[in-house]
């Protein structure tokens, strides 16, 4: 009988327990072995969708009430950059309400962090006279402070609000002397501009108002006439003027004449 080799078993490589990681691994983050995913619960316009026809009408209601907001916010701004300004009695009614009302004090703000005293100045110029322009050196976004001289000049700078200076639209409120403010008198300021801000507004009414403008008054010049050299020139007399003026004059020497031959006439 032939002999059958068998076939020898071959041992089987025996599994390597799985340590666990140590602390000082370098990794900063622990990581679940066996992660158990759980199902998100689904929204109520996930499981009752609305028509095709229903969804697009919203979205149209939506882009409309969208566009409409944001014509009026720029409505809004349009309508708070062309207004007319204070009139006297509002100004010394505001006046009233400020601590050190001797000081005529401007904020000024979106200034460009390039622009000078000197071009500040100049741009103010347009309403009066400046008495001092101050930039403050430590400042997280551009704005300055400008004193007006005088009433009238403080008056015309609020026309200033919204036009450009270097590029910038400014903003002009109004603002207290001092250098530090605490955060009830920046409230009270905020509130003072609101309330001029609403004045402003109503008076597109007043003509008062709309008659101060940023365009200088210019009053015409009296030339003073030489009374020689300015005199009117005389027309020259036609020719039945000089035949009317011969018969006078004619007619004048007979009667003379007669007169001294004794002559009654």
């Amino acid at each position: 009988m032939a002999k059958i080799k068998r076939k020898s078993a071959v041992p089987a490589p025996k599994a390597k327990p799985i340590q666990p990681d140590d602390d000082d691994s370098g990794s900063d983050y622990e990581v679940d072995r066996h992660m158990t995913l759980t199902k998100v619960p689904k929204t109520v316009a996930e499981e009752f969708p609305l028509p095709k026809q229903v969804r697009k009408e919203l979205v149209k209601r939506t882009a409309k009430v969208s566009e409409s907001e944001e014509s009026s916010e720029e409505e809004e701004d349009d309508d708070d950059v062309n207004l007319p300004t204070l009139t006297k009695g509002q100004i010394a009614d505001i006046l009233q309400t400020i601590k050190n009302n001797k000081r005529l004090v401007l904020n000024v703000s979106n200034v460009n962090f390039s622009t000078s005293k000197e071009e500040i100045e100049e741009h103010f110029r347009k309403a009066g006279r400046v008495k001092s322009v101050r930039i403050p050196k430590k400042r997280a976004s551009g704005f300055a402070f400008v004193e007006m001289l005088d009433a009238e000049g403080f008056q015309k700078a609020f026309l200033l609000h919204g036009s450009y200076l270097d590029g910038r639209q400014i903003r002009v409120q109004l603002s207290e002397s001092g250098k530090k403010k605490s955060h009830q008198k920046i409230l009270q300021l905020e509130k003072k501009n609101d309330e001029i801000r609403k004045m402003r507004k109503k008076n597109r009414a007043k003509p008062e108002a709309k008659e101060v403008t940023l365009v200088p008054k210019v009053q015409p010049k009296v030339v003073e006439r030489d009374p020689y050299l300015d005199k009117k020139k005389t027309k020259p007399p036609t020719k039945k003027e000089i035949k009317a003026y011969k018969k006078k004059t004619s007619l004048k020497a007979k009667f003379r004449n007669v007169a001294l031959k004794g002559i009654k006439v």
